[in-house]
């Protein structure tokens, strides 16, 4: 019998991608995803249950970076510790600094390459 998934949140609001994403990852027995279409379902996800990783997706930047601190504060049902990849458009240099004091692992330019995510995932898992 092998051990389950890692359990992990990807917030990304366009459903094509989030889909890939979450498929493949999958079926290459790297991640069991839950999904949250906007920053607002993430919330009540990450308030729900534990999560082993967090994906997040900057468009909705200032809520992103508020769940990023809530997160951090140890408001939700997860460590307040865990591993966060962050997949951006375009980011300014405060943002760079902000995301380093709130502790996440990876930052991800998009357009994302499904590789190059999923690889980020390998090294948080």
């Amino acid at each position: 019998m092998s051990a389950p998934l890692p359990r992990m949140l990807l917030t990304q609001a366009q459903f094509v991608l989030r889909r890939t994403v979450v498929m493949v990852a999958r079926d290459l027995g790297l991640v069991d995803f839950d999904e949250a279409s906007n920053v607002g379902r993430a919330r009540q996800l990450l308030s729900a249950g534990a999560y082993a990783g967090l994906v997040l997706d900057l468009q909705d930047r200032s809520l992103a970076m508020e769940l990023l601190s809530d997160l951090r504060q140890g408001k939700f049902a997860c460590p307040a510790d865990i591993p966060v990849v962050v997949l951006a458009a375009d980011l300014h240099p405060e943002d760079c600094s902000r995301l380093e004091t709130l502790g996440v692992a990876r930052v991800l330019r998009k357009p994302v390459r499904i590789r190059d995510l999923l690889n980020a995932l390998e090294l948080q898992a």
